[in-house]
């Protein structure tokens, strides 16, 4: 990391720092004001607080996977977002029952939201299939008052993968495989972005190259 970069993390460092610890102080407040117990009380800016951060993190491991994966995580970190922005500016507006519903509200929300992660970040399957490549060498000789010479069995190439009663093997693409994936895909004239879904032929085209077909893209 240059010298610039990490002066301006130290300088995002600090501010979040800042905002965070009188954003903090202002939700223990709202807290207090509304009959929350003093004790429990420094963990309810930090449930606000963290669950936005824990969103915003969730999208951001999710952004190969499309608007469609992110769009959930951001709605969340919005709304808790919303409620922080509202109990720091208008305390006083803010409806009792509210208050002390959020902490009962973030507890699903926050499973169903690793959910969402675990769920999106399934692996690509890649599966391999037997190829068998049957060639018959020789034409066929022509009929000749001669007795036919003895039946003999057609050579065949051996094949790719040897046939086997078995499920094929497969190879399995975790979404942390993505960067090894653009990297062949340019060297091979593919344009890809550098974040975002990989195409769908581009998935293939790699698959191929490895002695494998794509499957459930």
């Amino acid at each position: 990391m240059q010298h610039t970069d990490k002066a301006a993390a130290s300088v995002v460092a600090g501010i979040a720092a800042g905002a965070f610890t009188l954003s903090y102080e202002a939700l223990r407040n709202v807290y207090l004001g509304n009959g929350g117990n003093e004790h429990l009380s420094p963990i309810y800016p930090l449930i606000v607080e963290g669950f936005v951060t824990v969103a915003v993190w969730v999208a951001y491991r999710l952004r190969d996977h499309g608007w469609k994966a992110t769009a959930y995580p951001w709605t969340l970190a919005g709304l808790f977002f919303a409620y922080s922005l509202w109990s720091n500016s208008l305390p006083d507006t803010v409806p009792g029952p509210v208050i002390l519903g959020v902490p009962s509200l973030a507890v699903p929300l926050a499973v169903h939201l690793f959910t969402h992660l675990l769920k999106r970040r399934e692996p690509v399957r890649v599966e391999l299939v037997e190829l068998v490549d049957e060639e018959h060498q020789g034409d066929e000789e022509a009929l000749s008052g001669e007795p036919w010479p003895a039946w003999e069995a057609p050579a065949i190439q051996p094949p790719i993968f040897a046939a086997s009663n078995a499920k094929p093997s497969g190879v399995s693409l975790a979404t942390d495989s993505s960067a090894l994936i653009r990297a062949w895909a340019r060297q091979h004239g593919y344009g890809v972005k550098d974040t975002g879904r990989i195409p769908e032929n581009v998935l293939k085209a790699y698959a191929t190259a490895h002695g494998g077909q794509l499957v459930n893209p």
